[in-house]
């Protein structure tokens, strides 16, 4: 008898801590959400104080250019330029990221997640793009609070719209340049044929 009341006390005990476990790691990945929602929405606002607030002390980040940056303050530059730039200079830029499946969860600190984005930029002439791309992400739990760690961007550079539109300006271009030549050659040709009739005459 008292050795059943044994087995059912370590069985109730082994429940509760499985059940309580099963919580903690619902909260976890609620957290994570929140967090993968909450730097988004600092991208697209521009929220640099809050990019500080989400990101974990030291952090790596890699981002679709291929920029690396391991400080806050680099990384609001980074940013800070896309729109004061000469070149392709950006009126906007918005993402949205989803993640393929919930994060990878070891030893209750570290999480590791990857995903899809959907990227749009307009630039400062008018033209827009719309960019999909992949994201792998690492974050830690310090102190009960999940901090993003690292975190890599990146695109298809074989088959994406600036790359699609690159190609049509150097067409557009190369039209234009034996367009002009057949241009020049007819205008060259008859100016050739005038002189030479002059020259008859």
């Amino acid at each position: 008898m008292i050795r059943f009341v044994f087995v059912f006390l370590l069985s109730g005990l082994c429940s509760l801590a499985s059940i309580a476990a099963d919580d903690a790691t619902a909260a976890d990945h609620q957290a994570l959400r929140k967090l993968k929602s909450d730097v988004v929405a600092a991208v697209n606002k521009r929220d640099y104080p809050a990019m500080q607030q989400f990101m974990h002390r030291p952090f790596m980040a890699t981002l679709i250019t291929q920029d690396h940056f391991e400080d806050t303050d680099k990384l609001k530059d980074y940013f800070e330029t896309l729109f004061t730039r000469p070149t392709l200079r950006m009126s906007k830029v918005s993402i949205e990221a989803d993640a393929d499946a919930l994060s990878q969860i070891y030893e209750g600190t570290f999480a590791l997640n990857k995903g899809t984005t959907k990227e749009h930029y307009e630039l400062a002439d008018g033209r827009a793009f719309d960019i999909d791309g992949r994201w792998t992400a690492v974050s830690r739990k310090e102190n009960g609070e999940w901090k993003l760690l690292a975190v890599h961007t990146g695109t298809n550079f074989l088959d994406n719209p600036v790359l699609n539109a690159i190609e049509k300006s150097v067409l557009w271009f190369a039209a234009g340049g034996v367009l002009a030549g057949l241009v020049v050659g007819f205008a060259l040709g008859w100016l050739l044929r005038r002189r030479a009739e002059k020259r008859g005459a």
